[in-house]
This record gives C-alpha cells, sequence and structure tokens, in this order.
C-alpha cells in the first residue's frame, strides 16, 4: 500500500486518460499496457538489490553498493529532495480540484491553499505519529479510490457509450500515430513512479527480505491490472465512436462518466480523487523522510537527520523539515504560479529526476550482482532490462525536451538540475572534505551505520 499509494491511481489514470487518447487514441489501453512492461524491466533488478539490502535508505543503499558511495549519495539526494516535494504539488493540485468542484457544484468558496494546508497537516501527523498509522491510512484510502476507478471503469463496460463494448484498445492496428503512441506511453511510464518507495520502509516490514521485493513487483503488477482495465472501461463507458470528444472534454472525463453512469455521483469521484491526492502525499512523506534519515545516518547528512522520537521511534527531525519544505512551496510557489501550473511543472521535474536515479540503480544491480553474488547473476534481470528500461528512460528524457514545453513546465529540466547541483556542493564541500569521509565506508552496508 506504501507503493501503490505513492503511485497514486485514480489520480494517475483520471487525469491522464483524456491526453493519453489524444495521442493514441483507441489504443490509450495498449499504451497504458507497454507502459507496465517497461515498468516491470524496472522492477527485475531493483527487487533483486532489495532483498539483499533492505535498508531505509532505499536507493541510496542501493547505489552505494553497488557503484560508489559518490553515486549513492547523488541517488539519495535526488531522490529525497523530488519526493520531500512531491507533496507540494500533489497537495496543490487537489486543493485546486476541490476548490473547483466544490464552488461549482456547491457554492462552497474555500481557497485552495487552506485545503492544502490541511493535507499537509495530516500528512506530518501520519508521519509523526509512525509508520503504523500512515499504512493504516494508506489501506483504507487507497482500497476506497481503487474500488471507485475499478467500479467506474466496470459500470462503463456494462453501459457502454457510442461503439459497445470492443477490445480494439488492445490491437497495435489500431495505433493511428506511432508518434502519438510513444508520447502516450512517455507520461504512462511516469503515472506507475512510486512502486519504488516500498524500499524506504524495508526496516519497519516484517521479513523485509522477502517482503519488499514482492511489493514492489505486486505494486506494479497491481496498479498495471488496474490502469489497463480503467482505461479500457472509460474509454467504452464513454463510448469507442466518441474518442474525441473525452480527449478535448474541458472536465475530467471521469466526471462526467460518473454523473451520466452513476445519475449524478460525481462527487464520489471528486472524494475518491481527494482520497488519492492525500494517499500520495502521505506515502511521499513518509518515504522522502525514510530516506533522508537513512543518508544522514551514514553521516553524509547533518546528524539532527538522525533524531528519532524517544517514544514513537520515528525520524522526527527529518519529518518536521520535509513537512516544512512541502508547506512554503506549496503555499509560496504555489500563490505565484497558481496549483495547477506547480503541479504541472513539478510533476515534469519528476520526470528528469527519476531518469539518472533508474538508469544509476540498473548500473548497481549489475555491478552489485555480478561482482559480490555471481551465483545470482542474471542474463534477463540484470543485462537485458536494465539496458532496455535505461534505452526507454532515455529516450523518455528526450522527447521530454524536444520539442521544448511552455512555461512553467519549462522551468522543469532546469529545476532537476538545480537539485542536482545542490547535491553536488553538498556532497563536494561537506562529504568530500579531509576528516568528512568516514560515511563513504557505511554508504552501501547493512544495516547503514554497521
Amino acid at each position: 500500500m506504501q507503493a501503490i499509494a505513492q503511485i497514486s491511481p485514480t489520480l494517475g489514470i483520471f487525469y491522464t486518460i483524456a491526453f493519453t487518447t489524444s495521442q493514441a487514441g483507441p489504443s490509450a489501453p495498449l499504451a497504458y499496457l507497454a507502459a507496465f512492461l517497461v515498468c516491470l524491466l524496472l522492477a527485475a533488478p531493483m527487487a533483486g538489490l532489495a532483498r539483499h539490502l533492505p535498508s531505509a535508505g532505499g536507493l541510496y543503499t542501493y547505489v552505494s553498493a553497488g557503484i560508489g558511495p559518490r553515486a549513492g549519495f547523488m541517488t539519495g539526494w535526488l531522490y529525497g529532495v523530488s519526493v520531500s516535494i512531491v507533496p507540494a504539488a500533489l497537495a496543490a493540485f487537489t486543493g485546486a480540484v476541490l476548490q473547483d468542484e466544490l464552488s461549482s457544484a456547491y457554492g462552497v468558496s474555500v481557497p485552495w491553499w487552506v485545503y492544502a494546508a490541511v493535507i499537509l497537516a495530516v500528512c506530518f501527523l501520519c508521519a509523526y505519529r509512525g509508520i503504523g498509522i500512515s499504512i493504516k491510512f494508506l489501506v483504507v484510502m487507497t482500497c476506497f479510490e481503487m474500488a471507485v476507478g475499478l467500479g467506474l471503469a466496470l459500470t462503463g463496460l456494462f453501459s457502454p457509450g457510442p461503439g459497445g463494448v470492443n477490445v480494439d484498445g488492445f490491437n497495435p492496428a489500431n495505433i493511428s500515430s506511432s508518434s502519438g503512441f510513444f508520447l502516450a506511453v512517455v507520461l504512462s511510464i511516469f503515472a506507475f513512479t512510486g512502486f519504488e518507495s516500498a524500499a524506504a520502509v524495508g526496516e519497519e516490514s516484517r521479513d523485509p527480505r522477502r517482503i519488499i521485493p514482492r511489493a514492489i513487483t505486486g505494486s506494479l503488477v497491481l496498479i498495471g491490472l488496474f490502469y489497463v482495465v480503467t482505461a479500457w472501461g472509460l474509454q467504452v463507458g464513454w463510448g469507442t465512436s466518441d474518442l474525441p470528444a473525452l480527449a478535448a472534454s474541458p472536465t475530467a472525463p471521469a466526471f462526467v462518466l460518473a454523473d451520466r453512469l452513476w445519475n449524478g455521483a460525481s462527487l464520489v469521484v471528486l472524494i475518491a480523487l481527494v482520497n488519492s491526492g492525500l494517499g500520495v502525499c502521505i506515502a511521499c512523506t513518509t518515504s522522502a523522510t525514510r530516506t533522508l534519515y537513512g543518508i544522514a545516518r551514514t553521516g553524509a547528512l547533518p546528524q539532527a537527520l538522525v533524531k528519532v522520537h524517544p517514544r514513537l521511534r520515528t525520524p522526527v527531525t527529518a519529518v518536521v523539515l520535509q513537512s516544512a519544505v512541502a508547506l512554503v512551496v506549496c503555499v509560496g510557489l504555489g500563490g505565484v504560479l497558481g496549483p495547477y501550473n506547480l503541479f504541472n511543472m513539478l510533476g515534469t521535474t519528476g520526470t528528469f529526476v527519476y531518469i539518472p536515479i533508474f538508469v544509476l540503480m540498473n548500473v548497481a544491480a549489475f555491478r552489485f550482482f555480478r561482482s559480490r553474488f555471481p551465483q545470482e547473476f542474471s542474463i534477463w534481470a540484470h543485462v537485458v532490462a536494465p539496458v532496455v528500461s535505461t534505452v526507454a528512460l532515455l529516450t523518455i528524457g528526450y522527447f521530454s525536451l524536444s520539442p521544448l514545453p511552455a512555461f512553467p513546465v519549462l522551468l522543469a529540466p532546469f529545476i532537476a538540475a538545480l537539485y542536482a547541483l545542490t547535491g553536488v556542493a553538498v556532497l563536494f564541500l561537506r562529504n568530500l572534505r579531509p576528516g568528512k569521509r568516514a560515511w563513504m565506508t557505511r554508504a552501501g552496508e547493512l544495516p547503514d551505520v554497521e
């Protein structure tokens, strides 16, 4: 549930189906299926690393063990900083959706930033109180939102629009534009990101060497099935003979379908979307603070981040810092750019951040198993899967820059570069100074401090 919630299933499908349909037409379900297969290629080497290195440092520990502490620090830094800021974007977006929908439907006029602040406050309380309460929240919320998404999709299959029930969405012959279909796959791949966050709670899990690899792969399989079935059901429910209208709909298609198929019950979809936004914020807060704690525990970040609550056993300093940064970015930058622009800009920034993270993870898996566990080395899991997924990720990066997006999304690659340059500055000005390099011997070890 930690991994699935960070993927944010209903937000991932309800707010991408219009774009994927505009690019891939009736083949949108096939685009989600293709993206799912690419992500499985990423999960293959990651699951092996999780089995050997169940650490709060997550990707930081994996890359440190496979490549070296310098690459590991940059990986952990990029992941920790990026995921720390994700709740700012999601809280702003969810607050804006609430403001727009409640204002238009019920005349409730509450500014988006009030909703966003409440969401971030709930995230803080969950992270501060501990992983137990966070996961309880995520189990309930994620099951509810997935039930709503699947329920709407299945209703669409039983009450289809113009064109009736068909499987045209899975027929490659219906791909009208290869470039459009590719762009749909590109977006869909990043609708899956979040499955890796299960790694950050490895030390807080029972039998992590068995459970965490299953969580990484299992979350992908569940979400892959969810996305493919839901995309198919939404298109069929809308009407496969009228898909241009779905792609051009000014209102999220899920709201339109819920009003038609569920007799005006679009409020249920709104609740599911808010639920999804809150869930991903909680999940990101959990994974980001655990990653920062795991890095600091080796000495690569200030020791203040290692402080653990004496009773709750949560990394309180990391939680307070992450929550404060998210609130400032959400309200401050969201007030300047607008909540939707903030969401689009930081969401695209995540694209550029995840690319080097996953590429480094692929290289780390190859080196880790080749040198330390040659008896477990697999051509499929440690050569074929990493090479194919790396090529896919680099291609995604190219097409994300060509053509250049409009402002403020145009700022995304520069923000990602700023994250990286800040990490380089910390690495060289703090962590590689004479007498400050003891962390390097601990970065890839398990547990991190021994």
